[in-house]
């Protein structure tokens, strides 16, 4: 089998992250993997892992359909799998186009109706990554027949305990004897307002802890207005206790430098592979804590992006 992969671009966020897992996976099990997309943070990561790339055209759908269709036919690839808005579209176009099956995953709340039903009537299946986006798919009128539930997989030979922190502290130029709070997601407007109550968070925190530092990484449109957040912050205390850093290609060393984290999705499954203290809040909102008696529950949320038990406050975020 070869299976020509979609996104729109390889940014450093959970669905990029899950098709990279996803397709070193497949070539270990002998099955053929390339994707296609504009490129991005990720790239070098998916040559490193022996993943085909083809780099997406700008300009018009139609030039794109065209672009892909011949690269389908050079390539032989028999299945098409897309993993966005933008790559639903056109990979329901492609599909039609090459007579070829289409495979949809969809990774939250936020894709557009529809791109998304234009993709799912042209799919044999759309896999759903968490518990409560099935009925979220069906309320949006995609047929319960093609839905399959299979949650994120998490590559623990990349996300591990480790015994010392000192080493990703050094490489991240944080100190060694602090204590580390990180938040990790993506700095766009749907979840701005959490990075901005950890911000808010962080300063109380600070205000009683001088060795408390609060470190976000991420990518996205909201990051200057984080950062002047964390400015402010920052001169309020009179030290750096708020950092903000771009988005990191090896993660895994941040959760290594940390003694908490804060994230949702697939953060906060990488994170517990490190073994480390989560507290789950996201789009949805703030579902607390993670311990082991209400996994079940975070789990079904996707650990606060597709459900929750309560919005998210700033005092909740205080540990």
């Amino acid at each position: 089998m070869n299976i020509l992969m979609l996104v729109s671009r390889l940014n450093i966020g959970g669905t990029e992250k899950h098709i990279l897992s996803l397709s070193r996976y497949l070539l270990t099990r002998g099955i053929r993997v390339a994707v296609a997309a504009k490129g991005g943070p990720l790239t070098d990561s998916f040559k490193k892992a022996g993943i085909s790339l083809h780099i997406l055209p700008t300009g018009k759908k139609s030039e794109k359909v065209s672009f892909l269709s011949s690269i389908i036919v050079k390539g032989r690839y028999n299945l098409i799998h897309a993993h966005d808005s933008n790559s639903f579209k056109l990979a329901a176009a492609l599909s039609k186009k090459q007579n070829i099956p289409l495979i949809v995953t969809v990774h939250g709340t936020y894709h557009r109706q529809d791109a998304l039903l234009a993709a799912a009537r042209m799919s044999k299946r759309v896999i759903a990554v968490s518990p409560k986006l099935p009925k979220w798919l069906a309320n949006h009128k995609i047929p319960m027949y093609k839905i399959r539930m299979i949650p994120n997989g998490i590559e623990t030979a990349t996300f591990r305990p480790i015994l010392n922190k000192n080493y990703s502290r050094k490489a991240l130029h944080l100190p060694s004897t602090a204590q580390i709070l990180v938040y990790a997601g993506r700095f766009s407007s749907d979840k701005y307002p959490i990075a901005r109550k950890v911000i808010q968070a962080a300063e109380r925190i600070a205000k009683n802890n001088s060795q408390f530092i609060a470190v976000l990484v991420g990518p996205g449109s909201r990051r200057t207005d984080l950062n002047q957040l964390a400015a402010k912050a920052n001169h309020r205390l009179g030290r750096t206790a708020v950092i903000i850093r771009p988005p990191m290609s090896s993660i895994q060393l941040a959760y290594f430098a940390a003694d908490v984290v804060i994230g949702t999705g697939r953060v906060a499954l990488e994170a517990l592979a490190c073994a480390k203290p989560v507290i789950s809040a996201g789009v949805a909102g703030y579902c607390g804590i993670v311990q082991q008696k209400y996994m079940n529950k975070l789990i079904q949320c996707h650990f606060g992006d597709h459900g929750a038990v309560a919005p998210i406050l700033t005092k909740k975020l205080l540990i």
